[in-house]
């Protein structure tokens, strides 16, 4: 038998005891759902939920949990602990809006899995021009609710925004982010949108008014900008435009790295989507790929990154096969109907020669045509 000295047991046992103490906690990411209600033709019922999802995707480290669904609030109000459970959230809020009496009432309930029983449920009325006081209190019992520090929508982002809203949804303006640029320079919930806008269209113009966007970032954060992981995010679309432009491969590091600090502090399927894209650029396939994955862990049912990462991964259609077929059943499992996977998966059944599983998909695609 060995025999330890008594020092070395007291020496690694204080060890051992300060490592008790001060390892941190960790805690895993809360998440939330808003279920949506239908905002055609009513641009105020958009309104609300745009500012919701924007403000706490900024401002708090609650995992929005991404539904395309457009829901009945009476309908929801009745089955939202188990409607809940199924979208795998923690947190779920659901809200209508109603005209009363010359203004707007806002009706919301929030259900915590955590606190069952403890439902909240409130009816809000303000005037149409003051309808962003109503969406910060619904904002506070969120918050309050997650333990979330409240960042308030301003009179003046509110009051800006609606032009912006209305010709977005009711006239549907193709033209909509160049006409109100001039006036929305100062708005994060406006750039917010307007930054996508433009990273899907990179040339020269374009790069330039990201390199503006992302200059005025720490505008919006009152000084805290290193605290914020999308003052990264738009650095890192930043130096990601330039290079697309121009080239220089300072830009495309300088890009990751800054994609990668916003990731360090807020775990968002956009940013991984982003960082693929640059290690594209970078011919890095490897990491590319490792970020696609990721990218499709943290949003699942993003059929327009999955069929990204399909025509990425068809690169090497020999070696990728298999990966490829996976992935358009991913897409079928979301939408059954989709017929560019269904096009795409008969194909690669045809190549292999698996002919019962052509068959069977052949079959999908004549009941749709």
């Amino acid at each position: 038998m060995i025999k330890f000295p008594i020092k070395f047991f007291k020496n690694n046992f204080i060890i051992f005891l300060v490592l008790i103490c001060f390892t941190p906690k960790v805690f895993p990411q809360k998440s939330i759902i808003i279920f949506k209600t239908d905002y055609t033709n009513n641009y105020m019922n958009y309104a609300v939920y745009d500012l919701l999802i924007k403000n706490i995707f900024l401002y708090s480290d609650l995992k929005i949990i991404n539904d395309k669904n457009n829901y009945d609030y009476n309908k929801i109000k009745s089955q939202i602990k188990k409607i809940t459970i199924e979208n795998n959230a923690n947190i779920s809020v659901a809200y209508q809006i109603q005209n009363f009496k010359n203004g707007i009432l806002l009706n919301y309930i929030i259900f915590d899995n955590e606190k069952p029983r403890e439902w909240i449920e409130k009816n809000i009325y303000s005037k149409e021009e003051n309808l962003f006081d109503s969406i910060n209190k619904l904002l506070k019992d969120i918050y309050d609710n997650s333990n979330n520090k409240t960042i308030y929508i301003t009179e003046e982002d509110y009051t800006s925004l609606l032009g912006y809203y209305y010709q977005k949804i009711i006239l549907e303006n193709n033209d909509i982010y160049k006409l109100f640029y001039d006036f929305h320079k100062e708005n994060i919930y406006f750039n917010i949108d307007y930054l996508e806008f433009l990273m899907n269209k990179i040339d020269k113009t374009n790069s330039e008014i990201i390199n503006e966007l992302a200059e005025n970032m720490p505008n919006y954060f009152n000084h805290n900008k290193k605290k914020n992981h999308y003052y990264f995010y738009s650095l890192g679309c930043m130096h990601y435009s330039k290079y697309k432009v121009d080239a220089i491969s300072s830009d495309i590091e300088s890009s990751i790295e800054n994609y990668n600090n916003g990731l360090k502090l807020k775990n968002y399927y956009k940013y991984y989507y982003r960082l693929a894209n640059a290690y594209i650029l970078k011919n890095d396939y490897d990491n590319a790929k490792k970020y696609f994955e990721e990218a499709i862990k943290s949003d699942e049912t993003n059929i327009n990154i999955i069929k990204e990462f399909i025509d990425f991964l068809k690169r090497d259609i020999d070696k990728n096969g298999n990966e490829v077929i996976y992935y358009l059943k991913k897409i079928l499992e979301i939408n059954k109907n989709d017929k560019e996977a269904l096009t795409d998966i008969l194909k690669l059944y045809e190549r292999i020669g698996d002919y019962e599983s052509f068959s069977n998909y052949n079959k999908i695609l004549e009941d749709l045509n």
